[in-house]
């Protein structure tokens, strides 16, 4: 896969600090993204105030007019022996005035069969939406890799559920490129690129790589092009890069910063 240029790849929150929604577009803008992520529901807290509110929703989608981005997904939604499916549908209907494709779903419920059974309630609510459900493994979630993520989207047996892949948790579950063949492949929804050390953290600072550590692409060690050339034509790509170099900066200089290194990273492929 040749991706032409930054502005063919879309910028994740968690790369800026997950803002609100209107400091993301404008975050987004100011890097030359022309499309974007939206955390609209962060794990352990209420769902964001656009859900809730008309008129900040109506001010939200006249700023992505305005700016000509696009949304690509919204998150989370968390997996859990007992989910509020009354937030999930304020979510789901959120993201579809908003024009997003995807609802990213993490799990956190140990027992598969009834996380499987969760996540095609949440596939049946998002159907008449339009929209998709996509997977993403974490090592420290309870849906770990590649082959445990697609035994779960398998398992609903629903046709708009498939795959998420962060390269950051493919390489620390101890996946490489190599799991990225049929069915896995045609299983993806969206990617979200970043780059690391080889060696990452042990086991209990995962998640803090994960939410702070990361380094842009071609900053760090991972095989990232092997990854993206097995990505098929028309998969979404966001920018998922949050570095404690860039940490202090405002959303729209962490936007600025990570859209130069990933035009440094693609001039160099």
């Amino acid at each position: 896969m040749v991706i032409q240029s930054p502005l063919g790849v879309g910028l994740a929150p968690l790369t800026v600090g997950r803002p609100d929604p209107l400091t993301m577009v404008a975050a987004a803008e100011a890097g030359g993204f022309d499309s974007l992520g939206m955390t609209l529901w962060v794990p352990d807290e209420d769902c964001a105030p656009v859900c809730r509110d008309r008129r900040l929703l109506a001010e939200v989608r006249r700023r992505i007019e305005a700016t000509g981005v696009s949304v690509t997904d919204v998150g989370v939604v968390v997996l859990r022996p007992r989910l509020d499916i009354d937030v999930v549908e304020r979510v789901l209907v959120t993201a579809h005035a908003l024009g997003a494709r995807l609802v990213i779903v993490m799990n956190a419920d140990d027992d598969g069969r009834r996380a499987a059974s969760t996540l095609r309630a949440v596939a049946d609510l998002a159907r008449p939406y339009g929209l998709l459900v996509g997977v993403e493994f974490m090592p420290y979630s309870c849906t770990r890799t590649v082959a445990e993520a697609q035994q779960l989207a398998a398992d609903t047996g629903a046709d708009n559920v498939g795959l998420v892949l962060d390269a950051l948790h493919l390489y620390r579950s101890g996946g490489t490129a190599d799991d990225l063949r049929e069915p896995a492949v045609r299983a993806l929804q969206l990617v979200q690129l970043c780059d690391a050390d080889h060696a990452g953290p042990g086991p209990d600072r995962l998640r803090a790589e994960a939410l702070a550590g990361r380094r842009y692409p071609g900053e760090g060690e991972l095989p990232l092009d092997r990854v993206l050339a097995l990505v098929p034509a028309g998969v979404p790509i966001t920018l998922e890069a949050p570095t404690l170099k860039d940490a202090a900066r405002s959303p729209q200089q962490r936007a600025v910063r990570a859209a130069a290194a990933m035009r440094r990273f693609l001039s160099a492929r």
